[in-house]
């Protein structure tokens, strides 16, 4: 896909993903009776806004998103603005009848936990609509495009090669000859190759793969390839009930897995562990393989954004201020110290996390610009 349509569908789907999670916190907040100051689309400047029951809906010139902004959702700093204004304390209690703040411990952490579900409860549904698509399966023979170095295939294999056949067995689907010879690691295969026009036989031996091989998609032999031609197999589900079954099981074992993963790709980008920076992706990485995605069909495509959204989820419920797991520990703090956190304190605490976050994100992508140099 061109440069211009991935952007802008990479845009488009970060807008769907933070404006559904920012929708789950404005609903709980409206219903938990918070004022809601503002619903943004997009981030400020402001393009144009309107004012409705109290709250202000707002179009913002960066699409990049959205946010709600409620009252007293940074501690009390908007008591400490008011009393500057004059107004006496009676008056400041009034005004501050509906922040974020005075309400329940119970009431905050559903609120902040309100956009992590949505976005959970968004992945689990997309994932759902994905098993019902037709699966794509790979057909025929193997077309080799590339021999990974130090590889088994290394000598053996060439770019352009056809693969019809492995100990002179004919696969009608392709990741069936893939998978019997992942199956004979240490054993000699005999592989019938087409090359140049010319039927020839070689001789591979498969190599025992690790866990982070098999992880990294490493294959036993070590040639990436394309199928002869792509088929249409049976969608996963046979019905609505499966298809919801298996989008919500599918959420949830990625929401298992990606806290690792995380963990993995921080460690990395710190040189705790080299082998997980390659994992972290940051808005550019993303865009980019969004654009891979776009050309891979409407499967990968839905499957893409389901993982896109329970990595938003998880990502959120870290507890790292400013995200939403950092405000759910700064309240569980205030519980357990039975006092609210000084304004100064609580917003000097938002303000180191975000900017850790945002180290962060620069560092990251200056990995997928190097990334996209090397072509890595």
């Amino acid at each position: 896909m061109d440069v211009i349509g991935t952007v802008a569908a990479f845009i488009g789907i970060l807008v769907i993903l933070v404006l559904v999670h920012e929708l789950g916190h404005f609903i709980v907040a409206k219903r938990s009776g918070i004022t809601v100051e503002e619903f943004g689309i997009g981030f400020p400047p402001r393009i144009t806004s309107v004012m409705w029951r109290g709250t202000r809906y707002s179009l913002n010139w960066i699409p990049l998103g959205g946010f709600v902004r409620m009252l007293g959702e940074d501690g009390d700093v908007e008591v400490r603005r008011l009393r500057e204004q004059g107004l006496t304390e009676p008056e400041v209690e009034r005004a501050m009848a509906g922040a974020f703040n005075r309400r329940p411990m119970w009431i905050r952490i559903t609120v902040l936990l309100a956009g992590v579900a949505m976005n959970f409860l968004l992945a689990g549904a997309v994932f759902a609509y994905a098993a019902t698509l037709p699966q794509p399966l790979s057909l025929g023979p193997l077309h080799v495009l590339a021999v990974q170095e130090n590889s088994p295939a290394e000598g053996a294999l060439e770019p352009r090669d056809v693969i019809t056949a492995a100990d002179g067995q004919t696969f009608e689907r392709s990741r069936d000859l893939t998978d019997y010879v992942s199956t004979r690691a240490g054993e000699p295969v005999t592989l019938t190759v087409v090359r140049d026009g010319e039927e020839m036989t070689v001789t591979v031996t498969p190599r025992e793969l690790t866990a982070e091989q098999i992880r990294d998609r490493v294959g036993a032999i070590g040639f990436s390839w394309r199928p002869d031609r792509i088929g249409d197999a049976p969608p996963a589900a046979s019905n609505a009930v499966d298809a919801v079954g298996l989008g919500f099981a599918t959420a949830t074992q990625a929401a298992i897995e990606i806290p690792g993963g995380l963990a993995g790709a921080v460690g990395g980008l710190l040189g705790l562990n080299p082998d997980g920076a390659s994992d972290a992706r940051g808005p550019i990485g993303i865009a980019q393989i969004t654009g891979e995605v776009l050309d891979a069909g409407l499967l990968a495509f839905v499957q893409f954004v389901g993982v896109l959204s329970i990595n938003l989820a998880i990502l959120n419920v870290l507890p790292f201020p400013p995200l939403d797991g950092g405000r759910i520990a700064v309240v569980l703090i205030e519980a357990l110290r039975r006092r609210k956190l000084p304004a100064e304190r609580e917003a000097l605490i938002y303000l180191t996390g975000f900017a850790v976050l945002i180290a962060l994100v620069i560092l990251i992508s200056i990995q997928d610009i190097q990334r996209l140099i090397t072509g890595g």
